[in-house]
């Protein structure tokens, strides 16, 4: 009896080329690493927000991949963030009162929704648009700190008598239009990835085809969270390689001296977002070798996740941040350009 040699087809890397090409053919001027972070963002934590200029394509790279996902459906809901247009309104209190509510409303419609029996294996996204601080204090760092325990007492104005679990198929977006974003949290951190937009242009509405893609499924199978899955997963691909992973253990030594003497849970969070960089059968989502996968993702990690958990101890520290960018320059220039913005706005 003869063993078939045909390779399982990798779903999700299709998917990947798939939404850089419908990105492309629609206008978004952007580096491909750009949406393969955000994308690997979403597979990482529950909860994502979009920050840079306004009009520099957030939201349609959310529509982008909503669309592609997901097909044309009501299950991605886009909702103004922030009433903006009432700004100067004498009824500014009230309208914002109304309009906590009917987000409110939307987002626990969709909870209910995605916790249908039929809809376990279907994604569910909310993005709220152009937050401002107020959004991301109460429909995210609110949000993410009872998330760690997996659960909902209270959601925007709304407080439940016994807490709702909150579904694993539902994603939270949120698009700021800001330049530099200065709200970092723990609880913001613990469930919510941060991610800074490229200021280039804009995204031309992505075409309907009318019918649901075959990742949405493969999209939620590859979502890697749970600590062992994480840490086996990384180990697998990197294996081969002579201490990979040698440079974070750097940074770790270099911060539990002088910034956080308690490290270990922020380089898990730091694997989480490594895992989930190479797709369910092991290739790289940003580059096809490992090496350079690595290299990408790893940047990323350590200015998405470390670096804003230290971001205060960096304008404090001018050693902290001399150190940093000699442990992280050269090879890491997204990290890199963290700590010099931090620097500059000393």
């Amino acid at each position: 009896m003869q063993t078939s040699l045909v390779a399982e087809p990798d779903h999700e890397l299709e998917f990947v080329a798939c939404l850089l090409e419908t990105a492309h053919e629609s206008g978004l001027c952007i580096n491909e690493a750009a949406l393969v972070n955000f994308y690997v963002a979403l597979k990482s934590k529950p909860l994502v927000i979009l920050t840079g200029p306004g009009g520099s394509g957030k939201i349609a790279a959310v529509k982008c991949l909503a669309r592609i996902l997901m097909g044309d459906c009501a299950r991605c809901q886009l909702m103004a963030g922030h009433p903006w247009t009432f700004e100067r309104s004498e009824n500014l209190a009230m309208f914002s009162e109304v309009h906590t509510r009917y987000t409110t409303e939307k987002l626990l419609w969709l909870i209910e929704e995605a916790w249908l029996p039929e809809n376990m294996q279907r994604v569910f996204i909310a993005c709220l648009t152009r937050i401002s601080p107020a959004e991301v204090l109460s429909f995210f760092t609110e949000v993410a700190a009872q998330l760690r325990h997996d659960q909902l007492m209270r959601l925007g104005d709304v407080h439940f008598p016994e807490p709702i679990p909150f579904p694993p198929n539902l994603f939270l977006i949120g698009t700021m239009d800001r330049l530099h974003f200065d709200w970092w949290d723990h609880d913001l951190l613990s469930m919510t990835t941060v991610v800074q937009w490229p200021i280039v242009g804009t995204l031309a509405p992505v075409s309907q085809n009318g019918s649901a893609p075959p990742w949405e499924g493969e999209f939620l199978r590859s979502c890697v969270r749970h600590k062992q899955a994480v840490y086996h997963k990384v180990y697998s691909i990197l294996r081969q390689q002579k201490q990979p992973l040698l440079p974070l253990l750097q940074i770790e030594a270099l911060l539990k001296a002088r910034a956080m003497p308690d490290v270990d849970w922020l380089i898990d969070e730091t694997m989480l977002y490594l895992a989930n960089s190479w797709s369910r059968l092991g290739n790289g989502l940003f580059d096809p070798s490992n090496r350079r996968n690595l290299d990408i993702a790893l940047d990323l990690a350590i200015a998405q996740i470390l670096l804003p958990h230290v971001e205060d101890r960096m304008r404090e520290n001018v050693a902290l941040r001399e150190q940093l960018l000699t442990a992280i320059s050269g090879q890491f220039p997204r990290s890199a350009g963290f700590v010099l913005a931090h620097a500059n706005l000393q």
